[in-house]
């Protein structure tokens, strides 16, 4: 498995604006995304996205021109940083 976090300092309503947006989403996410999370902290979001496998995922960055994390982030006014990593366990 493999997972692309996107992380932007957000306010309270910001996060709240991309919690629905992930919500709203969830039916057309992309088809490889095992489940998303939107961590927050109260000042630093993380949305991570964990995929089947790095295959998948790379596969959908070759594909499309904004990956959906960056989207959805952008849509609520915010430039995220993205990192790709390997998932090691998942229950």
């Amino acid at each position: 498995m493999a997972a692309a976090i996107f992380e932007a300092e957000l306010s309270a309503e910001q996060a709240a604006d991309l919690a629905r947006l992930m919500d709203e989403g969830r039916s057309t996410r992309p088809a490889g995304v095992v489940v998303a999370t939107l961590l927050y902290d109260g000042v630093l979001a993380r949305l991570v996205a964990v995929w089947q496998n790095s295959a998948v995922l790379d596969a959908y960055l070759a594909e499309t021109d904004v990956p959906r994390g960056l989207e959805l982030m952008r849509k609520v006014g915010a430039e995220p940083r993205m990192t790709i990593v390997d998932v090691l366990e998942h229950a």
